[in-house]
């Protein structure tokens, strides 16, 4: 499991040592391990930047879940390097030195799709239409994977709106909540979807052992789509305080993000939110899940009611809030 590490990654890890596999974490030598305490995980070392690091990581492997990704970056150059060529580069190396693996599963997000465009549910049959320079970059990462369909049996799993206990990505719409805040950004009416962090890990685990064709790719979500506002109320109500509701044109959320892209490049930062990010917040995204459950098997467990109350427990206990 490469960024096996990370917020996901850890949570794969235990799950998989739950089913009884024997995991390595395929982690950089520079990784912060905290998130694997405890976990009886073997170690192999690697940087997906690194290709010669890589055949030592592979070989001997009958799964390869790659899950080693950024969510931010500097700039486009950086995002590409790590989520397509860090793709290429671990498949040539499975390529040349496992190639008789049972399964490489690619971790990539609905972010490589692109919200809809015209108001239609999102399928796996969804023209990609990415608006970020990262889901551009994950895009990019499975049409590498389509390069290696006939020499290595691939699967790719889209998760969308990953949140849960230990997320650092999703913590500042917690945050506003705790703060009494309402932000009500554009048109509360569009579609929102999320999924647990352990629904995404169920939804890797059966594309792992599932035998389905190279190349088969599976949207992994929530089972049921939510308004903005309704997803807004239900944080707020995880959050035991009456919110004070904040309405912020879609426009003006645009200008407020451009500025703090610009402002975080300035000082030398990967910025949190940027334009296109922005863009991606206020499209519609309601995906449908109906082939990983006909082909996977994969069903939801946790609604976003119960999974906003669980992060909303593990922020407050860890004090994250």
């Amino acid at each position: 499991i490469t960024g096996a590490n990370g917020f996901i990654g850890s949570r794969l890890c235990a799950l998989f040592l739950k089913e009884g596999f024997t995991v390595y974490a395929g982690v950089r030598k520079t990784a912060d391990l905290s998130q694997l305490q405890g976990l009886a995980v073997q170690y192999r070392y690697g940087d997906v930047t690194d290709p010669a690091s890589l055949p030592a990581m592979v070989t001997g492997i009958d799964y390869v879940i790659h899950n080693a990704g950024i969510v931010k970056a500097k700039s486009r150059a950086q995002f590409f390097a790590v989520n397509a060529e860090g793709t290429r580069n671990l498949l040539q190396a499975v390529a040349a030195h496992n190639p008789s693996i049972k399964r490489f599963v690619l971790v990539s997000s609905m972010a490589a799709v692109g919200p809809s465009r015209d108001g239609k549910t999102l399928t796996e049959e969804t023209t990609p239409s990415p608006v970020t320079v990262y889901g551009q970059s994950k895009l990019a990462g499975e049409r590498v994977c389509a390069e290696y369909v006939e020499k290595i049996p691939i699967t790719i799993v889209r998760p969308h709106g990953v949140y849960g206990p230990g997320d650092k990505e999703t913590l500042s719409f917690f945050q506003m909540a705790n703060r009494r805040m309402r932000p009500l950004l554009g048109n509360t009416r569009r579609k929102m979807q999320m999924v647990h962090v352990d629904d995404v890990c169920l939804g890797v685990l059966k594309a792992t052992i599932a035998d389905m064709k190279s190349g088969s790719a599976y949207a992994i979500a929530e089972n049921r789509a939510y308004t903005y506002e309704e997803m807004v109320g239900l944080l707020e109500e995880a959050s035991g305080k009456k919110g004070i509701p904040l309405y912020v044109p879609g426009a003006v959320f645009k200008l407020i993000a451009a500025m703090s892209g610009t402002v975080a490049r300035l000082i030398g930062k990967a910025p949190m939110l940027t334009r296109d990010k922005a863009d991606e917040l206020l499209g519609s995204w309601e995906v449908s899940t109906e082939k990983a459950r006909r082909e996977l098997g994969f069903e939801s467990q946790i609604s976003f009611a119960r999974g906003a109350r669980e992060t909303f427990a593990w922020y407050r206990e860890h004090d994250w809030l």
